[in-house]
């Protein structure tokens, strides 16, 4: 098993929520000890076009950089390579596991697995390791409650604030996933 942890953020066209939460995500993890690649993709994705203008004004704000991002579509290989898979709503999810019917235990939406993932502590993994943060991804699969979808708000097309507001969400979200995958520091 790779020493490697990979979270693949998925959204509709990969330009605007998936992209944010990925810059955010890297951030986040720009001091971590394991070794997390981070990646976004839609499922009807822009293909090659960059993030939307108020997703990296949001972002701008937050002291991040979403310029060089370009969207990309879901496909086959990025779902089967990934050890988790965060999706921002129900629909993507179904179309994640669609493409690769083996993800469905490591793919969730990004609130579900930030709820299911504080649940999980796992004390007999030491942190930091991809061995761990892939219990961490099991434990919640197992204690998943498809009757209750979390899911992000898409600003797209709407005011500057709901990007803002989006960004908030996905930090408060991503901060509690990423922590419980990294365990304590």
């Amino acid at each position: 098993m790779s020493v490697e942890f990979r979270i693949l953020l998925v959204c509709t066209a990969n330009i605007c929520r998936s992209a944010m939460a990925q810059v955010i995500a890297e951030a986040m993890l720009n001091s971590a000890h394991l070794p997390v690649v981070t990646g976004s993709a839609g499922v009807h994705a822009l293909v090659g076009q960059p993030m939307a203008p108020h997703a990296i004004t949001a972002l701008h704000r937050l002291g991040l950089d979403g310029r060089a991002h370009r969207a990309r579509m879901l496909d086959l290989d990025l779902v089967s390579s990934a050890d988790l898979l965060l999706t921002m709503e129900a629909g993507h999810r179904a179309v994640a596991v669609g493409i690769d019917p083996a993800a469905e235990r490591k793919t969730f939406t990004l609130p579900e697995f930030a709820q299911l993932a504080a649940g999980a502590g796992h004390r007999r993994y030491r942190s930091d390791t991809a061995e761990r943060a892939r219990a961490i991804v099991e434990s919640a699969a197992e204690r998943r409650d498809v009757r209750r979808v979390l899911e992000v708000y898409d600003p797209y097309g709407g005011p500057y604030e709901g990007y803002e507001a989006c960004t908030k969400t996905l930090g408060e979200a991503l901060s509690h996933a990423l922590g419980a995958l990294l365990g304590p520091r």
